[in-house]
C-alpha cells in the first residue's frame, strides 16, 4: 500500500508540473520524475487486472496509463542520444509499456503536453 501511495504522490508532482500554468519542474527536472515513476511502476506488485495502478488519475488530466504512453511516444522523438536523460526515460518507459506496432497516439493528453514543453 505504501508503494501505491508513493507512486499516486509522485503521479501528482508529475501531473501538477505538465497541466498547470505555472508548472514548477524544470523540463530536465520532470524528466527525472517520469523515470522514477517509471520505475517504481515496473517495482510495483500488481494486481490481476492492476486496476487499483492504473485508475490513478482517471478523472483529472490525464490518467497514470495515457501519461506511460505519451511520455514513452515524446521521448522516443525527442531524446538527445543514447547518453542523454530523455533515452533514460525512453528506457525506462519501455520496461512498462511496449509499444508493438502501435504509433503516438495524437489526442494524448501527455503526448501533446511534453511536446509543448519542447
Amino acid at each position: 500500500m505504501d508503494q501505491l501511495n508513493n507512486i499516486k504522490r509522485m503521479f501528482k508532482v508529475i501531473d501538477n508540473s505538465l497541466f498547470t500554468i505555472n508548472g514548477t519542474l524544470s523540463y530536465d527536472r520532470l524528466t527525472d520524475s517520469i523515470i522514477k515513476l517509471a520505475d517504481m511502476v515496473d517495482d510495483y506488485p500488481m494486481s490481476d487486472d492492476g486496476y487499483e495502478l492504473w485508475n490513478i488519475g482517471e478523472y483529472g488530466n490525464c490518467s497514470l496509463d495515457n501519461l506511460i504512453i505519451g511520455a514513452y511516444w515524446h521521448y522516443t522523438e525527442y531524446h538527445s542520444g543514447q547518453n542523454s536523460l530523455g533515452y533514460a526515460a525512453l528506457s525506462s518507459l519501455g520496461q512498462v509499456f511496449s509499444p508493438n506496432m502501435s504509433m503516438p497516439e495524437n489526442d494524448n493528453e501527455a503526448y501533446i503536453a511534453l511536446n509543448n514543453l519542447q
